[in-house]
């Protein structure tokens, strides 16, 4: 059995009413639900953090090339 943490949390009673007939309609646990809406945060979170760094490399690859295309023009 893999290892569990308790989390305690509130949340705005409108949410709580919509998951509550989700979890109903689906007839699975709040644990699931909530497991997996977690996932999908982390995943989420993990791909932005990701773009981000992809774009700051694609940044500093341009601006080594600008700085080579400087040095050529100065050296005209």
């Amino acid at each position: 059995m893999q290892a569990r943490k308790a989390i305690m949390s509130s949340i705005p009673l409108p949410l709580a009413e919509r998951l509550d007939a989700i979890v109903e309609q689906l007839e699975i646990s709040y644990d699931q639900v909530i497991a997996e809406a977690i996932a999908a945060w982390i995943d989420r979170e993990e791909e932005q953090r990701l773009f981000a760094l992809r774009a700051l490399v694609s940044t500093n690859s341009m601006l080594v090339e600008g700085n080579r295309v400087k040095d050529w023009a100065d050296s005209l």
